[in-house]
């Protein structure tokens, strides 16, 4: 592997939480570990951690208030618990390249699936997972779906037009 240098290093440390962490441990060791280059040592050395972790978060909230747009029931459901819950999911995953929003929310919800499954709007996940396939329909049973503050159980249907344009429809079941 090619040494690299102090800004594509430095560009690696702000996406990912665990090699800040490893950062803050040991500095010589991360060098090593990614192969920087004998030059930019020191000033990787240099490197505040609290400062470094400040600059991240920054980042991270921009991709939080970009995430929270696309799934903003999911979030309504975390309440307080959406910016800790998102920023342990955000440290580890990082995303780049076209609809990396979207990507970053199907992501965010795909981990509240595994840990918090109660937190999870089931029709977000599935706007979601219909605007990534190919799928030209797709129908759910949601077991609860919140409308004017009331659950009710709903089925929710899916419909691509073309590419770009798609339709989804809800229909409610009165209990």
């Amino acid at each position: 592997m090619p040494a690299i240098d102090f800004i594509t290093a430095l560009g690696r440390l702000l996406r990912d939480g665990a090699m800040r962490d490893a950062l803050t441990a040991n500095p010589q060791a991360l060098a090593a570990q990614l192969n920087l280059r004998e030059c930019d040592r020191a000033a990787l050395a240099q490197i505040i951690p609290a400062d470094l972790e400040f600059q991240a978060r920054v980042l991270l909230r921009k991709r939080f208030d970009m995430v929270r747009r696309i799934v903003p029931e999911t979030c309504r459901l975390l309440g307080a618990e959406t910016w800790p819950v998102f920023h342990a999911y955000a440290r580890t995953h990082w995303l780049t390249g076209e609809q990396s929003a979207a990507h970053d929310a199907h992501g965010f919800c795909l981990h509240l699936q595994q840990h918090q499954p109660d937190s999870l709007c089931e029709a977000e996940l599935n706007r979601l997972r219909f605007t990534f396939s190919q799928d030209r329909f797709a129908f759910h049973f949601i077991g609860r779906k919140l409308t004017r503050n009331q659950t009710k159980p709903a089925f929710q249907i899916l419909l691509r037009f073309d590419r770009q344009r798609w339709r989804e429809t809800m229909i409610y079941f009165r209990l």
